[in-house]
């Protein structure tokens, strides 16, 4: 005679877990680590499963790992979109940064070139040691300090401001002292520190010019005073 058939008691009965949520569960955390890579099968093999799930009406278990999964899936790719963007906005914004240097930069070898103009007609020549040894008011302003008669005259309200420069600013400031508007118009008078391979260079005729390294190179420069740049207050 046939046993008859007897249903499994309740609480006996143990749903599997579908291998979906758990490869899901395991590829969400890896996402972090390979670039979202694993974060996108964590999604996929998420939403698999969950829908398993639901159509097997409690025979599949594992619907906690899926979410986990999805949720560290999403969370991996994000960052990686994030990365992915501020890795091309990178070069933008640095552009953009060496650009507003250079335009201050050019601001103010303009300012300081008035100013050494504006000497020039008080005192007959731009600043110089020899005027400082001539001018009381100029004493001790000589060498790297030679730029501070301009101040001194009144001419210029902070030199030092005028000299700061960012980070993205490298080297000091040439200065050739002892030059007039009589010297030769195409001399150098101020030459600005580099700025991504350009230099702005203020010229005896009053002009302001963006050059390479090879320009500067084929200037003689053994006259000039180096002026360190001061860092620009943050």
């Amino acid at each position: 005679m046939d046993t008859p058939y007897q249903p499994p008691m309740p609480g006996t009965f143990k749903p599997r877990t579908t291998g979906l949520a758990i490869a899901s569960v395991i590829c969400g955390p890896l996402g972090f680590f390979t670039l979202g890579l694993s974060g996108i099968a964590a999604v996929i093999t998420g939403h698999l499963a969950l829908s398993a799930i639901k159509k097997a009406n409690g025979a599949l278990a594992g619907r906690g790992m899926s979410i986990t999964g999805l949720i560290t899936g999403y969370l991996s790719i994000s960052i990686l979109g994030i990365a992915v963007l501020a890795g091309l906005a990178t070069p933008v914004i640095m552009k953009s940064k060496i650009q507003a240097e250079r335009v201050e930069s050019m601001s103010n070898v303009g300012q300081i070139g008035e100013a050494l103009f504006r000497f020039e007609e008080e005192y007959g020549t731009f600043p110089s040691d020899e005027l400082a040894a001539e001018e009381a008011k100029f004493a001790g302003l000589t060498g790297v300090r030679v730029l501070d008669q301009l101040e001194a005259a009144d001419l210029l309200p902070d030199v030092d401001r005028m000299l700061a420069v960012g980070k993205l600013c490298k080297g000091d400031w040439l200065y050739f002292p002892g030059m007039s508007t009589g010297s030769h118009p195409n001399a150098p008078v101020l030459i600005s520190p580099e700025i991504d391979g350009k230099w702005m260079i203020l010229r005896v005729d009053g002009s302001t010019t963006i050059e390479s390294e090879a320009a500067l190179k084929a200037m003689d420069l053994s006259k000039a005073v180096a002026i360190p740049a001061p860092p620009k207050p943050r």
